[in-house]
């Protein structure tokens, strides 16, 4: 594990603390700049100038109009002063008090406030300025505040969640493929700590898994090993001492020993699954009729549905033995007529071998396909190891394909092996 991995509950604490301290002092330092001291006397200097060219306006005599053009207005009386709260214009009425000594300054409006300034001798009346342009930036400051906090929250908030989301969704992808034993991918650096020993804990159980699998195999391959020694040896003896036996009797053991040993040959098969097998081109088409027409030899009734040659790439001999499962499987547990349609849909080749049968009880269907899962007793009075079905399945996934099977809507079974299809070069 990553010494340095913090935890997810850590990592929230800190990021809550970060981001209300980044926004603090963004909002400081843009109030800070529209509401420092340069502002503040710039401003002062800015209406001082306006008050100045009004006073030169009114003691030559100009009209009202004149002074409208440089934005200000001239009263005999000016309206009611309000006591503002804003800060900025508090701190610029006092400097302008200190500018234009002897004079007296008010502020009327709250929405849209003015300033007075009393006229100097000998005019008389109020010289009335808007502070539009002194509301202005505070609005943009607080503008800009928010929108800068906001984007960065949003900015912060989304690494954050990525680098939750991302170990999460590669987790997940691997999922179904460490429950079968993959060792789960790499977490990417800096990953929390409760996600790097999910990540420990996973590779740890799909390396039991496959250590249990691989124990599970050897074992099967030996004890079936070594009984098909002593089973040959019964069918030697039995067939060296058929006179004394009836004939009945005879041939009852010789079936019996006959259906071990396929037991013992399907166990086998099962842990010699063809992982090591070389890849080489396929004719499904080819290999399916050469199977139907042997095990046809017995007068079953088999149809063929195979419009046109179809090739994969993939382990001749493992997809042989898994083709000849579902053939065997449709006919030891199913009735005639039987049914092998070879079909390409969307890219994948789709053989699906059925029966006219009973089928399998639903309840058992999601189930078949496991290591010794049997839905014999829905099908037929026959035997197996439910091996068959589980080599199959794990043939298919060797070639990134799948095994599907259902019950057809109008009574029977389906069992159809789908696997990628590719061009045979």
């Amino acid at each position: 594990m990553n010494a340095s991995s913090s935890g997810l509950f850590s990592r929230l604490v800190w990021l809550l603390i970060g981001t209300i301290c980044l926004v603090l002092l963004v909002g400081m330092f843009a109030l800070r700049v529209t509401a420092n001291g340069a502002a503040v006397n710039y401003s002062g200097r800015v209406l001082a100038m306006q008050v100045a060219a009004a006073d030169t306006l009114v003691a030559e005599g100009r009209s009202d109009g004149d002074l409208a053009a440089i934005g200000v207005d001239h009263r005999a009386t000016p309206p009611p002063a309000s006591d503002t709260t804003v800060p900025l214009i508090r701190r610029v009425l006092a400097d302008l008090q200190a500018r234009l000594p002897g004079r007296r300054v008010m502020v009327s409006g709250r929405r849209e406030p003015v300033l007075w300034v009393s006229a100097t001798t000998p005019a008389t009346g109020w010289l009335g300025i808007p502070f539009i342009d002194l509301r202005m930036p505070l609005v943009r400051s607080t503008v800009l505040t928010v929108g800068l906090s906001t984007l960065l929250v949003l900015l912060i908030a989304a690494a954050y969640a990525r680098s939750l989301t991302q170990p999460l969704k590669r987790l997940a992808d691997a999922a179904p493929a460490v429950v079968a034993g993959t060792p789960p991918p790499e977490l990417p650096g800096g990953a929390v700590r409760e996600l790097v020993e999910l990540n420990a804990a996973l590779a740890m159980a799909a390396a039991d898994v496959r250590r249990n699998a691989r124990e599970r195999d050897v074992m099967l391959a030996a004890i079936s090993h070594d009984l098909r020694t002593p089973l040959a040896r019964l069918r030697l003896g039995l067939e060296l001492s058929s006179a004394s036996f009836d004939p009945a009797v005879r041939d009852g053991m010789v079936m019996d020993i006959e259906a071990l040993d396929a037991l013992s040959a399907q166990f086998i098969a099962f842990v010699r699954d063809g992982s090591e097998e070389a890849d080489g081109t396929v004719d499904v088409t080819g290999l399916l009729r050469d199977l139907v027409a042997l095990n046809d030899a017995a007068g079953n009734r088999w149809r063929i549905e195979a419009p046109s040659p179809a090739s994969v790439q993939g382990k001749p001999l493992a997809l042989r033995r898994a083709l000849d499962n579902l053939i065997r499987n449709a006919m030891h547990h199913g009735e005639p007529p039987f049914q092998a349609t070879l079909r390409d849909i969307h890219g994948e080749l789709r053989c699906s071998i059925a029966d006219a049968g009973p089928g399998v009880s639903e309840t058992l269907i999601s189930r078949l396909g496991e290591p010794f899962m049997r839905g014999n007793e829905a099908r037929s009075d026959a035997v197996g190891s439910g091996l068959g079905l589980a080599s199959t399945r794990r043939i298919a996934a060797q070639h990134g394909g799948r095994l599907v099977l259902r019950n057809l809507p109008l009574g029977g079974f389906e069992a159809t092996l789908v696997l990628p299809l590719r061009p045979a070069h």
